[in-house]
Parts: structure tokens; C-alpha cells; sequence
């Protein structure tokens, strides 16, 4: 009852051409990010290009807190894996891969009422049978928006040192490491370094990827 009020008070509407129905038409979504080997990972998968509607919606969600957009926008990760990327797909699902989300700072998890790449996961792990884990990663301090960062470099730093494993937690052996959007991969990076993983067993996945 709840999701039709506010399907009536707030009804979808496309960020690309305004179409009603979708907050993504069909039309409107572009093309993929593509496949990524990066240093640590098996590869990483980007399902969009992080521009024109897609990354409309994306800050959408983010800076005006469209919460109800982000499973729809799992549901699109997943139809992007199913198409696209079907073997990795059925691979993961068959060797247990674990889901862990890229975690936010505290203060900015309140601020913005939840944490965007978390709710992707939570939906993304709901549809595909995955175990997702919130636990075993956080963010020890705040700093700078890794997208709003031009030097790579720079990228790197703000991300450094800032992530590490909960006290307690158990790293599963084989897990999938899920953010909203990549840019240089600087925040990948960052996290398969605490994790220290085989890159064998570690692959990401990111709804978007920027092309720099």
C-alpha cells in the first residue's frame, strides 16, 4: 500500500527523455561500462556509461536522496549481467561469491538516510540468490567525493588507509565488491588492498563507470 502512495504522490518518471513509468526508459540507458581488469580483481564489471540519464539518476539518488529509484536500478545491474555477462554470472552463483557493498562514513550514511551502494547490493543480492555481507567492511574517516576528484593520483589518496575490516569479521573466500559508480577504481583498489585477496576470487561490480 505504502509503494503505491508513493508511486501516486511521486509517479517515475525517465531522466533521459521524461517518458512516465521508468526512472530509466529503455532508450535513455545508453551504453555498457564494459569489462575491466584492474590490479587485485579478477575483473570488474561496470553494467552503464556514468553519463547523460544514467548519471542523472545516479545523483539523483545521491545528493536528493531518490531512494525509491535504487531497485530499479538493481534490477537493470542484473539484466545487464544476465545479457552481457551470463557466464560470470552462473559462475559466481555457483561458487557462493558473497556481495559486500562499498561502505560509507557514519556521518554521511545519516545525513543522506542510507547508503546508495548498500541498497543496490541488498537488491542485487535479492534477485540473484547471493549472500551480501554489511558487516565486514567500514570506513574509518570522511573525506573528499572520489567523482569530484580530476587527478587520478589524488583519487588514490582520498582513499587511502581509510577503509579496514571490522574487528570480529570473517572475510568470506570468494566475494564480489559492489559500488555505485567507478571512476579511476581508486576506491576498488582500496579495499582489495585491506581485504588482501587471490584476485582470483575477488571481482567488483559498479552500476556505472566513468570514461577518463
Amino acid at each position: 500500500m505504502m509503494s503505491l502512495i508513493i508511486e501516486w504522490l511521486f509517479p517515475k518518471q525517465c531522466y533521459g527523455c521524461g517518458r512516465m513509468g521508468k526512472y530509466l526508459c529503455d532508450k535513455c540507458q545508453g551504453n555498457g561500462g564494459g569489462l575491466v581488469r584492474k590490479k587485485g580483481y579478477e575483473g570488474i564489471i561496470s553494467i552503464f556509461k556514468y553519463d547523460g540519464a544514467v548519471r542523472k539518476l545516479i545523483e539523483s539518488v545521491k545528493y536528493e536522496f531518490v531512494s525509491e529509484a535504487i531497485f530499479e536500478m538493481a534490477k537493470l545491474m542484473v539484466r545487464g549481467l544476465k545479457k552481457d555477462y551470463p557466464h560470470i554470472l552462473k559462475y559466481w552463483q555457483k561458487e557462493k561469491y558473497v556481495i559486500l557493498p562499498v561502505p560509507l562514513f557514519w556521518q554521511r550514511e545519516r545525513w543522506r538516510g542510507f547508503n546508495q551502494s548498500q541498497k543496490l547490493a541488498e537488491g542485487v543480492a535479492k534477485i540473484l540468490n547471493l549472500e551480501i555481507n554489511n558487516e565486514i567492511l567500514i570506513r574509518k574517516t570522511c573525506s573528499g567525493v572520489q567523482a569530484k576528484i580530476k587527478s587520478r593520483q589524488l583519487r588514490r589518496e582520498n582513499v587511502d588507509k581509510v577503509y579496514e575490516i571490522k574487528t570480529g569479521e570473517k572475510v568470506p573466500d570468494k566475494v564480489i565488491i559492489l559500488d555505485d559508480v567507478m571512476t579511476s577504481g581508486a576506491t576498488l583498489l582500496a579495499i582489495q588492498k585491506v581485504l588482501k585477496m587471490s584476485p582470483d576470487h575477488c571481482w567488483g561490480l559498479t552500476l556505472a563507470r566513468a570514461q577518463r
